[in-house]
């Protein structure tokens, strides 16, 4: 007799991983320690060349929920929207694979979810893994009441770890962009938060782990990539529809000037100038107007950046 088909788990977990085969099986083993047992596990080995992907196929073998899915290296935003294509959860929570969850990190959801049944995005906190195997414990970011595009525009707070939300919200806001190969996590929320508001549920989830190959450090690149993002959901995806006019000036402006001082105390001058100038679209301050005048005169000395970046 054919058995019945099983209904979908409750939680998806989306994991990809690219060369993390050192940390990939602890990643997997706090999953399959959850209290709350109703969950699948994608993970998506992103053309690793470490061995991670073998490593993943060997876990899988162990645990029935647990599935691997193969592809050439393209990037977290793709990693992730290939596991959300294969999907069957009714809600979405990520573990990036060198991170580590709470044992009671769906629990925590999972009770949320019980008393807020009309929830729609959940987000916890976590504290810090450092290389020396000790913890950091880190206040919870905006814990006390819900929040959305306002103080996520303001500042990125969200960790992937740390949010659940339903799969629905996917398909009205859409995947990640490709395109992006950081930033891609805050360029979605930002997306998401015109579709709901953010509950918080005042409960650490998870270790972030701090190593040298985190690609989150904050660099000239990334943080003008960041000021375009922002500048991208202002113009075109409907922020400035709900966001301050003058909130959006503060913001983009600093946070291209940052970009700047970062390419120019790299010797990147012609970045730096191009950052500067983008400040300066924004609001004009006299530091900026200063290093935008030195910076001209030092471009015959500018170092080339061999990284292109994305055009939104």
């Amino acid at each position: 007799m054919a058995q019945p088909p099983q209904p979908p788990p409750r939680f998806t977990v989306v994991m990809p991983v690219h060369n993390h085969a050192e940390y990939l099986a602890e990643a997997v083993r706090s999953v399959r320690a959850q209290t709350v047992a109703d969950w699948e596990l994608i993970v998506v080995d992103d053309g690793s060349t470490d061995g991670s992907g073998e490593l993943a196929d060997r876990l899988a073998a162990e645990e029935p929920r647990m599935r691997v899915i193969h592809q050439a290296n393209a990037g977290p935003a793709a990693a992730r929207n290939t596991a959300l294509a294969a999907s069957t959860g009714q809600w979405l929570t990520y573990l990036d694979s060198d991170d580590v969850w709470r044992g009671d990190a769906l629990a925590a959801y999972a009770d949320h979810i019980a008393a807020h049944p009309e929830a729609q995005f959940l987000y916890g906190y976590r504290h810090r893994l450092n290389e020396d195997g000790s913890v950091t414990e880190l206040p919870g970011q905006h814990q006390d009441r819900p929040t959305g595009t306002a103080e996520l525009f303001d500042r990125m707070y969200l960790s992937h770890l740390c949010v659940c939300y339903r799969r629905e919200l996917i398909d009205r806001a859409g995947p990640y962009d490709p395109a992006l190969r950081n930033c891609e996590d805050y360029e979605l929320y930002l997306r998401l938060s015109l579709h709901c508001r953010f509950e918080p549920i005042g409960r650490v989830t998870g270790l972030r782990r701090r190593h040298g190959r985190n690609i989150s450090r904050q660099t000239g690149r990334s943080r003008f990539i960041e000021a375009e993002v922002l500048r991208r959901f202002v113009e075109r995806q409907g922020g400035a529809a709900v966001l301050d006019p003058a909130a959006v000036r503060r913001r983009l402006s600093r946070l291209y000037y940052a970009a700047g001082r970062q390419y120019f105390r790299g010797g990147y001058f012609r970045r730096a100038l191009e950052a500067f100038r983008a400040a300066h679209r924004w609001r004009r301050t006299v530091k900026s107007t200063a290093l935008q005048v030195l910076g001209t005169f030092l471009l015959p000395l500018s170092r080339r950046d061999p990284h292109p970046l994305p055009r939104l």
